[in-house]
């Protein structure tokens, strides 16, 4: 996966991206992901056992599209967002509906749990789960989208 000048991903944690096993839309997210200067660095997860994944009420675990560590406002402590994006074409769906309920679930819960229950390692770490949906209400742009949420995250 490269942009559109030729110029490979510079804030990717792996040095391959697949290009491959995204579809247009997550593309086009690794693509903004990667131009975003408070991006730290960010990575296309992938379906597997060794891969990250959150277990929601459903017997099966999600595997979001993306992890994305990130500054904010230029405070010392670090941002996580994982991102699940949704095509316009899943817009109603009811995998949709369903990871839209953990994610507001698991950002709901996350705001009660102190970093230092989950490892010393995350204790100054946000951590946020947010859809992003390629089909906005009234035409809205889904970069504007992401760039909010990784200023809100």
């Amino acid at each position: 996966l490269t942009h559109d000048d030729g110029q490979s991903m510079q804030r990717s944690r792996f040095d391959f991206v697949e290009r491959e096993s995204q579809n247009e839309y997550e593309r086009a997210v690794a693509l903004v992901l990667d131009k975003n200067a408070d991006v730290l660095w960010w990575y296309r997860n992938l379906v597997g056992p060794d891969n990250f994944t959150i277990q929601g009420y459903r017997r099966h675990k999600i595997y979001p599209d993306f992890v994305v560590q990130h500054t904010h406002e230029g405070k010392s402590h670090h941002r996580v967002l994982v991102i699940e994006s949704k095509g316009a074409h899943l817009e109603g769906n009811p995998d949709t509906t369903y990871k839209r309920k953990v994610a507001k679930y698991f950002d709901h819960i996350g705001k009660k749990v102190t970093w230092q229950q989950l490892g010393a390692d995350f204790k100054d770490h946000v951590f946020r789960f947010q859809i992003l949906d390629e089909a906005q209400p009234l035409g809205r742009d889904w970069r504007d989208e992401l760039r909010e949420m990784l200023a809100e995250a």
